[in-house]
């Protein structure tokens, strides 16, 4: 049966593309936007009270001063405003702010920038939580080609955080668990999908359907479909496609060179192609095409959901709340989060990641707890920083 063949190759190569190119979204680092030189100068401990140096960064902060926004609904970011979801944490009566991005999107980069800028601008700019972990964090700062060429949204964020002394944490959780959650969680789904009467099908299908309600709700009080598809969102998107490829194959040459290889092997078979056009695909060749791509598609969804969205977002939504603990007023805090005897100037976050060269957190009133994410993460983390139940059961 080669059109069968042929067609169970081409759902099975396309099913490994698409998990391919998400687990890119989260396995390929961040990169560089250069909010300044001056960052450097930041990372080599330049306190901007030594006199010379001082006068550079007050004169970096007035050139910035001039660029930035007046308010954070500037003409700039205004259209934009579908991608930030604000809320006040509940248990610290915090405020937060989530900026949702299409990762190296240049609308995305100026939102975060013109955020970030404003609330400083204000003195209201707290802890900056970006979407990713030490280890993807660090191995940039190994590629010098990877820190000039590639921006983002998440190395503004990072750089402007520098900028402003203030703390940057990197919240998602470790590469290394994420990859072996996704092994684990594909051989589940597969595992569930070939044993339909042991009731494998119901705990696939219960299982994407729980994944789903939790990552990503539905509401007004959420970001809504229009949040993907704005204008500006839309216009800078051809940027990705140039700089998603460009960011993996200088992160991982040779994992790209093979799947390039295999792409260019398949469409390089032209007898094949050429057999698969002309044979007839009659009824049952279709059905067994459309039951392919279902199975297929459950599969990735199960995946995508539970370990590339939902665990993510517990992790990411822990360390939202616990740099809120840090900004949180005198009156709203408990004695059962905070020791009595405890440092009243010491950070009240738990296992938070900073970046290299960034200050720690510290007791502070008034503040503003800002994450820069993906847009497919807002819904989620907003869901669990807001609901009232038990919150976390991961991290416990």
């Amino acid at each position: 049966f080669p059109l069968l063949r042929n067609i169970i190759m081409i759902n099975l190569l396309a099913l490994y593309l698409g998990l391919f190119i998400h687990f890119a979204f989260v396995g390929i680092p961040c990169h560089s936007f250069s909010a300044s030189r001056f960052v450097d100068q930041l990372n080599k401990n330049v306190h901007p009270h030594n006199g010379a140096k001082s006068r550079l960064f007050h004169q970096h902060l007035n050139e910035i001063s001039r660029s930035r926004p007046s308010s954070p609904t500037s003409s700039s970011s205004s259209s934009l405003r579908s991608q930030i979801l604000d809320f006040v944490e509940p248990t610290t009566g915090v405020k937060v702010k989530l900026l949702g991005a299409m990762h190296y999107n240049p609308a995305s980069i100026q939102l975060t920038t013109d955020t970030i800028n404003a609330l400083a601008a204000e003195d209201k700019l707290g802890s900056v939580i970006i979407e990713s972990c030490d280890i993807r964090w660090n191995s940039t700062l190994e590629n010098k080609f990877i820190q000039s060429a590639l921006q983002s949204e998440m190395r503004a964020a990072h750089d402007l955080g520098l900028l402003y002394r203030r703390p940057v944490v990197l919240g998602d959780q470790r590469i290394n668990i994420t990859v072996a959650q996704l092994k684990n969680g594909a051989r589940e789904a597969m595992t569930d999908l070939i044993q339909p009467w042991n009731g494998g099908w119901k705990r696939l299908f219960d299982s994407i359907q729980t994944a789903r309600e939790e990552a990503v709700p539905f509401g007004s009080n959420f970001l809504g479909i229009g949040s993907f598809l704005d204008p500006k969102l839309l216009l800078a998107a051809p940027v990705i496609l140039i700089k998603y490829p460009m960011s993996y194959f200088v992160k991982s040459p040779v994992a790209t060179a093979v799947v390039l290889s295999v792409l260019v092997l398949l469409s390089g078979d032209e007898a094949s192609a050429n057999s698969l056009a002309n044979e007839e695909l009659g009824l049952p060749d279709m059905l067994v095409s459309l039951l392919v791509s279902a199975l297929e598609t459950v599969v990735f969804a199960r995946i995508f959901l539970k370990e590339l969205l939902a665990e993510r977002n517990e992790v990411l939504a822990f360390n939202i709340l616990e740099q809120c603990r840090n900004y949180q007023s005198k009156e709203e805090r408990s004695p059962w989060i905070f020791f009595p005897a405890a440092d009243e100037q010491s950070d009240k976050s738990t296992g938070a990641v900073y970046a290299p060269g960034s200050v720690t957190a510290k007791p502070e009133e008034g503040k503003v707890v800002v994450a820069v994410l993906g847009l497919a993460h807002c819904n989620g983390i907003k869901k669990i920083l807001t609901e009232n139940e038990k919150r976390f059961p991961l991290m416990s």
